[in-house]
């Protein structure tokens, strides 16, 4: 049943990518040339001075294909792929084209029953069973044939008949024919069907209704065009999307999505980075009787979101459209032309959405004023003018009349003010550490201000900024950040007028990459959420966007990790990944070892894990400074890896011992004369053939790759692990329930692990442990998986079991302390009291090793040569030292009075040997027979 399934699913596909894809859009992306407009193509499998191929769309006798008329081959997109030298054969060339046009191949199918479909994919398959009505009604509102059937091709249009048996006709929810427009998401998953009514009366008069999520997706008639387009359009309606694609038919770089309503502006822009975004919703909305217009309420919260995202976003000018006027009625009454041009006008003024106009047309700005300025600050506003990256000021204005004193357009003189364009300043209130890392009210906050900006270098992305009040008007700062200032005066005036626009999108922010508190809840956050003074300097992942994806994507990730070694130890790497991000709800995160044999794949491992969830890893060259260790570990709860650090000198290697150990948890400081914030809290992990973690070894966990563990390769075509959806799924779960599921995985492993009673750092090593099967837990309730699934809980507490008895004696520092003073002994370096000899404790005879704590201290903290061991021990003191001693049971007697070099030498302690070598610590005693 699987395998007739997924040979369903194939066909489907195949089906797909022979029907959906414009074969002309093809050939361009092939490469081909065409003769003319209309004219043939010239063939990419040889060179030919008259072109000899063409491409049919819906032709009465050919149907959708191409042909070779000089070879006679021909047939479909398929094809012409292969024909074109791009793939060897039908499923090389498939997978290039569901990369091209966005149309993924689907997965092996898993065991059990196919899904059921969903209501919302139910009504729009029998949408799209008959749409030819659509055309007709589409094309009656101006649209363009072409467009309307392309949209059919894709199969976002369809023709609703379904009419309620329990709904009276003429009353709201009884339905009726109407055009179809069908949501996807990026998995190309329906989500959504909204009908537009032919006639409303039938309906109750309610023209439009949705079936399934309204909120959070948009509509495009293109998923494909949308991907590859330069320019988006943002409009409210797919009718108003649809007109605008008529009137710019012939360029084929630019795509238009609808927000599906004036609410329905929260949305994920993220796919729009390095995109040009015009915000083109019903700006002449009527006046509402608050005063507001709906789509320019709307509209303003598109731009400011977009600007957020550093996304240069700017607004079409309808300040001349009649009131009510929307982007189709333009379109059906004026024709395409008069649309195109009317597209082609963008907002220019200094705050975006902020008009400005003469005393004769004052009322044009109802519904239109952002902010109140005062009369000084509009006595010079509308000097100001804005493209797209670049500012220019009216120096002077001229009213002009002809002959006869009829007025003719003013005459103005402009001239350039600054290289760039302010699209934002806004005020920032940023939270402090201790409210991110613990979810308590924020009593700390500081306050700084964002400044975006439109650069010619940086195409339609924005450059951010961060500065504080007392800089703002250093035009020197504004020149080495941004570009040139040519009337420092004018620009100066400029900055005033914009400080008065610091409200518009002021807002609390957090500075923290990955899964934070913020106003004592859970969120996720990315590189575009944060507002760092130094980027580069406070955060690996300033510029972070997280991978995106589907439930399925999650599914086939984490299988291909449990495949590719056996026992779970690179899927074990991988849940310990994208576990980290509950640092913040456990408050500790364990650090990972990936321990690997010569030959076993740790480089090729390390390499898909960088791939699968976007995590760096960094070089031990990368690690000689101390700056560059605390900037990547800092302010993100989203992993770092250390490859092969344990080649650097000895004196980094203490200060990488601390630092780590301090990450453990979380560590605040600040650096240098700014005063640069640093919160160290990422989880690290070590790899290395060589990784020296004896000091931490109660404070990460582990994992062992070797070439009997070997399993299937990674394949290159696995998708990104969709962590975005994972940290957003994490910020829904109760904190509460998180901790309790933790306690519950610890009682788990304390029944069935080997850590003794009374053992601490067994203890925490188990904690370490139960935090990743937590994530594992969590993870597969997020991906619709068995817990059970692989096996992993069992192979995660035979690692803990297997890590906790390796390392028995090697836990405490007093264990760290007897080495050195074994090893100072056999080099005969250690000049204080001590001596080898037998000693009696309850009639049972020991060979012993008597010292005094004190002078073992003294000695590891006055030998030049033991300085950097000396500075890396957490334990500094003899008197802790004494008390582990006494805690470790290998003290036989803990107060010994002994002769040496002919002196009493009193309160010392006897060490056993016997015991010490017990622990692995194998000593050279000398002993005096007499």
């Amino acid at each position: 049943m699987n395998s007739d399934n997924n040979a369903a699913a194939m066909a489907e596909w195949f089906s797909r990518l022979k029907s959906e894809i414009n074969l002309v859009e093809l050939a361009e992306r092939l490469g081909m040339k065409q003769q003319g407009t209309h004219g043939n193509w010239f063939s990419p499998a040889r060179k030919e001075k008259h072109p000899s191929l063409s491409i049919y769309a819906n032709h009465p006798k050919y149907g959708t294909g191409w042909k070779d008329h000089t070879s006679g081959d021909g047939g479909t997109a398929i094809d012409l792929v292969m024909y074109a030298g791009q793939a060897n054969d039908a499923m090389e060339a498939a997978k290039l084209l569901g990369e091209w046009f966005s149309i993924p191949r689907p997965n092996r199918e898993r065991s059990g029953p196919p899904e059921r479909k969903t209501t919302e994919e139910y009504i729009a398959d029998r949408c799209l069973q008959d749409p030819e009505p659509a055309v007709a009604y589409l094309c009656g509102r101006g649209i363009a044939e072409s467009v309307v059937r392309e949209a059919i091709r894709r199969k976002t249009v369809g023709w609703n008949t379904w009419e309620s048996t329990k709904v009276a006709e003429g009353e709201p929810g009884h339905g009726g024919p109407g055009v179809a427009f069908i949501v996807r998401n990026a998995g190309h998953k329906v989500v959504a069907v909204d009908v537009r009514y032919a006639d409303a009366a039938l309906n109750g008069g309610v023209k439009t209704q949705c079936q399934g999520e309204k909120v959070g997706y948009f509509w495009t008639s293109d998923p494909a065009r949308l991907k590859r387009a330069h320019t988006v359009y943002v409009v409210e309606s797919p009718i108003n999307a649809l007109s605008i694609e008529t009137a710019l038919l012939d360029n084929k770089h630019v795509a238009v999505v609808a927000i599906r309503g004036v609410a329905n502006t929260n949305l994920d822009w993220s796919w729009a980075r390095e995109k040009k975004v015009l915000i083109a919703l019903d700006h002449s909305d009527k006046l509402q009787a608050n005063g507001t217009r709906p789509g320019m309420v709307a509209a303003w919260a598109l731009l400011d979101a977009m600007t957020a995202q550093d996304i240069g976003a700017r607004m079409v000018d309808m300040l001349d459209w009649e009131e009510g006027e929307d982007i189709n009625d333009v379109l059906a009454n004026h024709g395409a032309e008069e649309l195109r041009i009317r597209l082609k006008k963008l907002d220019q003024w200094l705050i975006a959405g902020q008009p400005s106009v003469n005393a004769d047309n004052y009322d044009q700005l109802q519904g239109r004023r952002r902010i109140w300025l005062q009369g000084h600050d509009l006595e010079v506003y509308w000097r100001y003018r804005c493209l797209d990256d670049f500012t220019r000021h009216v120096d002077e204005f001229k009213e002009r009349k002809d002959d006869e004193g009829n007025p003719l357009p003013p005459r103005e003189e402009i001239s350039d003010l600054c290289s760039f364009r302010v699209a934002s300043l806004s005020r920032l209130k940023i939270q402090s550490h201790l409210a991110t890392i613990s979810g308590m009210p924020d009593n700390q906050p500081e306050t700084v201000f964002g400044i975006s900006c439109q650069l010619a270098r940086n195409g339609p992305v924005l450059q951010r900024e961060v500065i504080t009040g007392d800089k703002l008007y250093n035009l020197e700062w504004w020149k080495a950040k941004f570009g040139h200032i040519w009337n420092p005066a004018k620009f100066a005036r400029m900055v005033n007028i914009l400080e008065r626009s610091a409200d518009l999108a002021a807002r609390n922010v957090v500075n923290f990459v990955g899964l934070a508190w913020r106003n004592t809840g859970l969120a996720p956050l990315e590189g575009n959420d944060c507002f760092f003074v130094e980027p580069q300097k406070q955060c690996l992942y300033y510029n972070m966007t997280f991978p995106r994806g589907s439930q399925q994507d999650a599914r086939r990730v984490i299988q291909a990790y449990q495949d590719t070694f056996k026992e779970n130890a690179a899927a074990m790497c991988l849940v310990w990944l994208l576990g980290a991000h509950l640092k913040t709800v456990l408050g500790f995160y364990p650090h990972f070892q990936m321990q690997a044999e010569k030959g076993s794949g740790k480089s090729k491992l390390l390499e898909s894990l960088q791939a699968t969830v976007a995590f760096q890893v960094l070089s031990g060259q990368m690690l000689k400074t101390d700056h560059r260790r605390r900037a990547s570990v800092s302010w993100t709860s989203h992993p770092v890896g250390w490859d092969e650090f344990s080649k650097l000198p000895k004196s980094i290697l203490s200060d990488i011992d601390g630092l780590l150990q301090s990450t453990y948890r979380f560590e605040f400081t600040r650096v240098g004369a700014g005063l640069t914030p640093y919160l160290m809290c990422a989880p690290v992990l070590l790899a290395g053939e060589e990784v020296d973690a004896e000091s931490l070894q109660s404070k990460l966990c582990r994992c062992s790759l070797s070439v009997a563990k070997q399993g299937a390769i990674i394949p290159h075509e696995l998708p990104q692990f969709p962590v975005w959806e994972w940290l957003q799924f994490l910020a829904s779960v109760e904190p509460a329930r998180i901790r309790d599921l933790h306690d519950r995985y610890v009682a788990y492993c304390h029944k069935n692990g080997r850590a003794a009673e009374g053992d601490a750092t067994a203890h925490r090593m188990v904690q370490n442990y139960a935090a990743i099967m937590s994530a594992w837990s969590l993870l597969c309730e997020f991906a619709g998986i068995d817990v059970h699934q692989g096996g992993f809980i069992k192979d995660m507490v035979a690692e803990m079991n297997a890590h906790i008895a390796d390392t028995d004696g090697a836990r405490l520092p007093w264990v760290w302390i007897v080495e050195i003073l074994l090893s100072e002994l056999a080099a005969q370096r250690y000049e204080h009291p001590y001596c080898w000899d037998t000693h009696v404790v309850d009639g049972e005879e020991h060979e012993c090793l008597f010292v005094l704590p004190s002078h073992v201290m003294d000695h590891l903290s006055t030998a030049p040569h033991l300085r950097a061991k000396f500075d890396a021990l957490p334990v500094k003191t003899a008197r802790i030292f004494k008390r582990q001693l006494l805690d470790s049971g290998v003290v036989v007697d803990p107060d010994c009075e002994k002769t040496i070099r002919r002196g009493r030498q009193g309160h010392m302690v006897a060490i056993s040997v016997a015991k010490l070598n017990e622990l692995g610590l194998h000593a050279a005693p000398v002993f005096e027979r007499g």
